[in-house]
């Protein structure tokens, strides 16, 4: 192999971390899977573990305040998935089978050992309830944060994208770059992840079905978070709309016997954001469940 092509090889390698001004400093560890490196920031010490899976366009930077608080409960770790954050970009398609597969292979290379008590926002639902499924004697609980429904996009009447091209509707979009509660975050983080989302939305379908067939979990502890903001309003099919919503909400506490289902009152879809205390609440109820079913 030439010299020019090993450093053409080198730069390509490197191109998801060639240090712009203004990428900060990597909060946690990078650990290779397989030919590419993701990284997971974790605080705190005990067990069972909790394991966060942001939702569509977050990275692990937007779950800091979250880590930390959980952090003084429990292990805490948050995770980017590829192309996220300071994680390098994986292969595609970016379905949420691929997904669930890598953090497998990230909590083993990181010896995060189970029990874990699994979280997921929005797209990270699908993601965790598939982890789920396939590890059930890894799991001590889960907790869903206004997370998909692999029948949302039928009841809702939602075209799903063809390509990476369409990034439009509030349930399956990325998060506007233009948010408020983003302003903060530095631009090379927020660019990756509008990327990144591009190619998780163009991979939805495979992800809602593939959720359709396997997305079961263990009978383990189970609380559902639902946003108690309305994001569709206005006219009566907006009205009917948000009812739907609500109705999947639901249906998602069916997944285990042990379940509860409470709202974010004062939040819309962006709860981890908006009202993170009540995030920090159920985990710390899951945690105490757990362990009072694990005690002899």
């Amino acid at each position: 192999m030439s010299i020019l092509l090993k450093v053409i090889l080198l730069s390509v390698a490197l191109l998801p971390f060639a240090y712009a001004d203004g990428f900060p400093a990597i909060p946690g560890h990078r650990y290779d899977i397989g030919g590419y490196q993701l990284h997971i920031h974790c605080l705190g010490e005990g067990t069972p573990s909790i394991i966060i899976d942001t939702g569509l366009g977050d990275d692990s930077s937007d779950w800091l305040a979250i880590l930390q608080q959980s952090a003084k409960i429990t292990r805490t770790c948050v995770y980017d998935r590829p192309g996220y954050g300071w994680s390098d970009i994986g292969p595609k398609p970016r379905n949420s089978k691929r997904i669930a597969y890598e953090l497998n292979l990230l909590l083993k290379q990181a010896q995060i050992t189970p029990p874990y008590i699994l979280v997921g926002h929005s797209f990270g639902g699908f993601n965790i309830r598939l982890f789920a499924e396939s590890h059930p004697n890894k799991i001590a609980g889960l907790i869903l944060v206004d997370a998909s429904h692999e029948q949302q996009y039928e009841r809702l009447n939602i075209n799903l994208p063809k390509s990476d091209n369409r990034k439009s509707n509030i349930i399956i979009r990325a998060k506007d770059l233009n948010d408020s509660s983003d302003i903060k975050k530095e631009h090379v983080l927020r660019d990756r992840a509008f990327r990144t989302a591009s190619d998780e939305i163009s991979a939805l379908r495979q992800s809602s079905l593939q959720v359709a067939r396997y997305g079961g979990i263990p009978t383990v502890p189970l609380i559902v978070i639902s946003r108690g903001k309305a994001e569709w309003y206005g006219n009566d099919y907006a009205q009917q709309q948000e009812k739907t919503w609500v109705q999947l909400q639901q249906d998602l506490t069916r997944l285990s016997p042990i379940s509860q289902h409470i709202f974010a009152n004062h939040s819309g879809h962006d709860i981890p954001s908006q009202q993170p205390d009540i995030i920090i609440e159920a985990i710390s109820e899951v945690i105490n469940l757990a362990r009072l079913m694990s005690s002899p």
